[in-house]
């Protein structure tokens, strides 16, 4: 069965309690980074704005930011932290119309019981069969890469501990399954270490050695002597793996540092502002974000990724997935609000291996 997107159906702007609603009221910024007591902050979902008598959508949303008014009557989305003085921030704390601010939960909404909501998925457990969720995680991948989507993943560094699954993400990225990839020093520094030396933070497979537990720190001086990850891969010091695979085919990579980093790659983040700018980059354009292993940076970018976006006029479902072999771990997500997110509870190696060999063999 082929893949179709769902549908989105938009508010009716004919009924009368949005049809007589009063546009939507406006506060100006008046010192950088504070919004008026009265800022409206906005959701995961679609939201409209009343401005000049005609119904807005935000475009491009995220939890817990506000909605400003653009000079042409748009709405854009902007964290608090980078309010300007001047900015018109929407003001009130209502969404049902009544002060030009309308959240909309039922776009995607079917009358098909073999079909889920879109606007609310129900957590799982190890209980759960997810070979139904394999098979729809295969075909909304497969939609994805044939029309020019925006695959983006957020890595944890267990997926580096294991040469199949490095070997499997590699495929995904050279086979067009990867847009972007968010993750942090350590994912990226077990990675390198891996295709440099042969181990993963000291340890091996096949034989022990004394210092071997230097590799790590090894691994980051040969990367700063390079000057950059790009010069480090070109040098062929590296011989495979998901860093490499990204590198080669201008997959965009961005590596948020962690307090408890005590040496970092090139490249890295070290500011948390700095990386969430660099994050919201890849996720404002997402069409699918997929998050391994990470509890961390799955909260951080499913928050700032909305359960919709916008592209070329029409309002289309974002698909978000937490696989993690903890169901405390994949069930933080919705517990922190994205309350779509798909879960699936199982090894993240055997995961992305299941998911490399269904695609590629389809491709």
């Amino acid at each position: 069965m082929t893949f179709e997107l769902p549908k989105f159906t938009p508010p009716d702007f004919s009924n009368d309690f949005l049809l007589n609603a009063p546009d939507c009221k406006i506060k100006k910024v008046i010192k950088e980074g504070v919004a008026h007591i009265d800022y409206h902050a906005l959701s995961i979902y679609p939201e409209y704005f009343k401005i000049k008598g005609k119904w807005v959508i935000a475009n491009e949303s995220r939890m817990d930011s506000v909605a400003i008014v653009t000079p042409v009557g748009g709405i854009d989305v902007v964290e608090f932290r980078n309010l300007k003085v001047g900015d018109k921030v929407v003001v009130g704390r209502t969404e049902d119309g009544s002060e030009g601010i309308y959240m909309y939960t039922e776009g995607f909404a079917t009358d098909d019981i073999n079909v889920d909501n879109f606007a609310f998925r129900s957590g799982r457990s190890r209980e759960t069969a997810f070979s139904k969720d394999y098979d729809e995680l295969y075909e909304i991948m497969q939609y994805e890469k044939e029309h020019d989507g925006k695959i983006v993943w957020v890595l944890g560094p267990s997926i580096a501990l294991d040469d199949k699954a490095r070997g499997a993400f590699a495929l995904l990225v050279e086979n067009g399954y990867a847009q972007a990839v968010l993750s942090g020093n350590t994912l990226a520094t077990y990675d390198l270490e891996k295709a440099m030396f042969k181990t993963v933070s000291g340890q091996q497979t096949f034989e022990s050695r004394a210092t071997a537990h230097y590799n790590y720190i090894a691994t980051i001086n040969e990367a700063r002597r390079a000057g950059s990850l790009v010069e480090l891969v070109n040098s062929g010091a590296v011989e495979d793996g998901i860093i490499k695979a990204c590198l080669e085919n201008d997959v965009p990579v961005v590596l948020a540092s962690s307090i408890r980093d005590r040496y970092t790659l090139p490249n890295v983040y070290d500011n948390v502002y700095e990386s969430q700018n660099a994050m919201r980059k890849h996720t404002r354009n997402a069409t699918m974000l997929i998050c391994l292993s990470s509890v961390l940076h799955t909260i951080a970018a499913g928050n700032m990724t909305p359960s919709y976006t916008v592209k070329n006029g029409v309002v289309r479902p974002v698909y978000i997935y937490s696989i993690d072999i903890q169901e405390f771990a994949v069930n933080k997500l919705s517990d922190r609000g994205t309350l779509e997110v798909k879960t699936l509870v199982t090894n993240v190696q055997d995961f992305i291996i299941n998911v490399a060999e269904a695609l590629i063999k389809q491709s």
